[in-house]
């Protein structure tokens, strides 16, 4: 009986840790697909700094890069998302309140525990979770959000329906 026990105890531990969101760390790099108006971009993310600071490179097809950079207050308490198009080899540095595809610590605690967060004014409301992925969708407009399932890294993974005409996806 205490074998069963032990296994089960075991199994538990091991579905709980196969179900976590994978770690994101420095060097992790993310693949989009972004649209604008009709026209698409592929622009590839990498994490070069994730201590505090934040700092995403982006590179579109290897043609342009810069960088993105997120101050430690903006990831634990950001309530906007900055969609400034990105400049040739320059540092974009983000607003306290402002983070570039990812939502702060804040919102993402609110997210799971009352189900719905606030970015932007906007309010997001759960739909569902999809795997590894929650799905929100704005009150009152047709934006809709996927987001990784990680407290340590929730990374906007696909929007829709973006008022500013911009949707993306990551591949």
């Amino acid at each position: 009986m205490k074998r069963v026990i032990c296994l089960l105890i075991f199994s538990l531990f091991f579905l709980h840790g196969y179900s976590q969101a994978p770690a994101i760390k420095e060097g992790a790099t993310f693949n989009y697909i972004f649209s604008l108006h009709g026209q698409t971009v592929p622009i590839e993310f990498s994490v070069l700094h994730f201590t505090d600071t934040l700092v995403l490179g982006w590179k579109i097809r290897g043609l342009a890069g810069g960088t993105y950079r997120m101050l430690p207050s903006a990831l634990q308490h950001a309530v906007k998302m900055n969609f400034v198009q990105p400049l040739a080899d320059a540092v974009i540095n983000l607003k306290d309140d402002e983070t570039f595809m990812i939502i702060s610590t804040d919102a993402f605690k609110k997210l799971e525990k009352e189900h719905a967060f606030v970015y932007d004014n906007t309010v997001y409301n759960l739909k569902e979770r999809e795997g590894d992925m929650l799905h929100v969708t704005a009150k009152d407009e047709t934006t809709e959000w996927w987001i990784l399932n990680n407290p340590a890294f929730p990374l906007v993974c696909k929007i829709k329906g973006s008022p500013l005409g911009i949707d993306c996806s990551l591949k």
